[in-house]
Parts: C-alpha cells; sequence; structure tokens
C-alpha cells in the first residue's frame, strides 16, 4: 500500500445537468468501464505512486486521492472527460466540490444520504464503494488513508440501514424525519471516530483565513467543502 496523506476529495454534481452533459458523465458509472478505460486511468496513477479512489453513481462523480498527489491522480481522468464534453452545451456550469481532510469524510458520506433518504441507494453506496475499492487496490493505487476511508464509509452505511427505518414503505413522513436525524447521528459519530484515529491527517482547517477564499465566494469562506464559481474542468489544460 502507498504511504498515508491527508485526503483530497472532489466531486462533479450532475443531478440537474443538461441530458448531453449526463450522458457522458454517467458512461463513468457503466460497468464495462472498470474492465478497460477506468482500469487503465487507475494504473497509471499507481505506477505514478498517486493514490486514487473513483465513486460514480447516476448523480456523481467522485474523484478522491491525498493532498500531495492529488493533482496528478485527478488530471488524467479530468482530461478525458474535458475532452468529452468540449462542444456540449452545459458542460462549463456543472457544480464541483472539493474537500480535505475530515471534510473529504463528510463529503463522501454524503453521497450515501441522498435527498430520497431510500435505503436501497444507501445499500447501492456500500456496493459501489467497495467495488471501487477492489479495483484501485488492483491497480496499485490504493493507500492507507483510502482504506480507512472506505472501512469508515461502509460501516456507516451498514449502519444506517441497520439501525434506522430509512426507506421503509410504511414509515409516515414524521418517522421519516426522525430517521433522518438518527442516520445524521450514525454518519458524526462514525465520522468522529475515523478522525480521532487519525487526527494529523484527518482536521479540518476552520476558519478559512482571507488569503484561503481564493475564486470562491465569500458565504463559503467558513468551510473547506468549496463550490467553485468557474468551472474547474474548463480550466484544465492537457500537455
Amino acid at each position: 500500500m502507498l504511504p498515508p496523506d491527508c485526503l483530497h476529495c472532489l466531486t462533479i454534481d450532475f443531478t440537474h445537468a443538461p441530458v448531453a452533459v449526463r450522458a457522458v458523465l454517467m458512461h463513468w458509472s457503466q460497468a464495462s468501464v472498470a474492465s478497460d478505460e477506468l482500469r487503465d486511468l487507475l494504473c497509471e496513477a499507481g505506477s505514478a505512486a498517486a493514490p486514487l479512489l473513483v465513486l460514480s453513481s447516476q448523480r456523481s462523480l467522485t474523484l478522491i486521492s491525498t493532498s500531495h498527489k492529488h493533482v496528478r491522480a485527478f488530471r488524467p481522468l479530468l482530461a478525458v472527460i474535458r475532452e468529452r464534453l468540449l462542444g456540449v452545451a452545459g458542460w462549463r456550469t456543472l457544480p464541483v466540490r472539493i474537500a480535505s481532510g475530515s471534510d473529504a469524510g463528510r463529503e463522501l458520506l454524503r453521497l450515501a444520504l441522498p435527498d430520497s433518504r431510500a435505503l436501497p441507494q444507501i445499500d447501492d453506496f456500500a456496493r459501489r464503494l467497495r467495488a471501487a475499492a477492489v479495483l484501485s487496490s488492483a491497480c496499485g493505487a490504493f493507500s492507507g488513508e483510502l482504506s480507512a476511508l472506505v472501512r469508515m464509509a461502509v460501516q456507516a452505511a451498514n449502519r444506517v440501514s441497520q439501525e434506522t427505518r430509512l426507506g421503509r414503505p410504511d414509515s409516515s413522513p414524521a418517522e421519516s424525519e426522525l430517521e433522518t436525524m438518527d442516520a445524521q447521528r450514525i454518519v458524526e459519530e462514525e465520522l468522529v471516530a475515523w478522525q480521532s484515529s487519525s487526527p494529523a491527517l484527518r482536521t479540518s482547517r476552520r476558519p478559512v483565513s482571507d488569503a484561503d477564499i481564493g475564486p470562491f465566494r465569500g458565504e463559503e469562506r467558513h468551510s473547506v467543502v468549496r463550490v467553485r464559481s468557474t468551472s474547474l474542468l474548463s480550466k484544465l489544460r492537457t500537455a
């Protein structure tokens, strides 16, 4: 396994993207991709000693690496996506969220609890995350921090499935609200346990100073999770 380092997470949210844009990004959620193109990109990251985990769904594409290596790990995949999106209307406005440290874990668990609060989606999240970890490990692109993150996220998803009634068809709206609060408590417990086991790597940097704000809007200054006001993909340059 590669040595541990602070995590860095990038999520492209295409929930409300135009159909043509969604078609390009949902390409990465197809099972056939895992055996060829995505595997090649992960092996390239592994050869460069750049940890990389790629988690795709019908709503988003998430890349996770380490702070020291994330540019090298993310660039080849983002370059392929950008090339395929050129000329497709609407891709430049895709929201991109970035997070580091403990916020990378929080961002990942955010994907496990979608707005619909449907239990099948939570179970599907755990399944897809385990598959992504297996593929990353097989390509030599896994690391100790990625492994710890996956264990924490799967544990949180399993607890939500076992300890709450989220997604049950016989649940009333009031009960669903209470179960959602219970699920959020479980998420926080797992995040705290994960963070406290290695605080040097998983701490959050708050509040953010003026020098750290960069291109982000003022109302986002007290969070390490950012939504870029301009598309990150549109700024990507390929050699």
